[in-house]
């Protein structure tokens, strides 16, 4: 059996970060109908239940929107009774915006599963195989975003 080249490596791990990312997008289309959202307020919803409770301004920096497509979400997923703004309790003029009991609920229903397969695939690896793929993931995740803001501010070719 003939040894794989670094290259051959590198071009397979790039490919399968690829299809994971398909994979994911597919995942989150489905889950996103399933609680009744668009894509876009699905990402905001993440983003809430990962940082939450957070300010609009911080929504608005972790997603890329405007303030006023950040108030059309917040509105959206109050209406579907996913988040709530509340006042902040050390500075009363600042509004929070946090997740419901039941967005965590119909997201754990979805996202569970996914969750307790992907720990028991996690759990076969080593600590130290952990943490290269921790930090690949760190690493990916950074470039991927450091290349859509770049996108974001360069003219588009259409």
């Amino acid at each position: 059996m003939a040894r794989e080249s670094k290259r051959d490596l590198i071009d397979e791990v790039v490919a399968e970060v690829r299809a994971f990312q398909s994979a994911a997008d597919e995942m989150d289309e489905t889950a996103s109908e399933r609680l009744g959202l668009n894509r876009t307020d699905h990402r905001c919803l993440d983003v809430l239940e990962r940082e939450a409770p957070i300010t609009a301004g911080r929504l608005e920096e972790a997603s890329g929107l405007t303030t006023g497509a950040i108030t059309t979400v917040l509105d959206r997923l109050e209406r579907a009774g996913y988040a709530r703004r509340a006042r902040d309790a050390e500075d009363r003029r600042r509004v929070l915006v946090e997740v419901t009991p039941t967005a965590r609920k119909r997201t754990g229903e979805l996202y569970g599963p996914l969750l307790r397969a992907g720990d028991a695939v996690l759990a076969r690896y080593s600590a130290r195989e952990l943490a290269l793929l921790r930090d690949f993931m760190r690493e990916a995740r950074a470039l991927t975003a450091q290349h859509a803001a770049r996108l974001r501010t360069s003219a588009p070719r259409a």
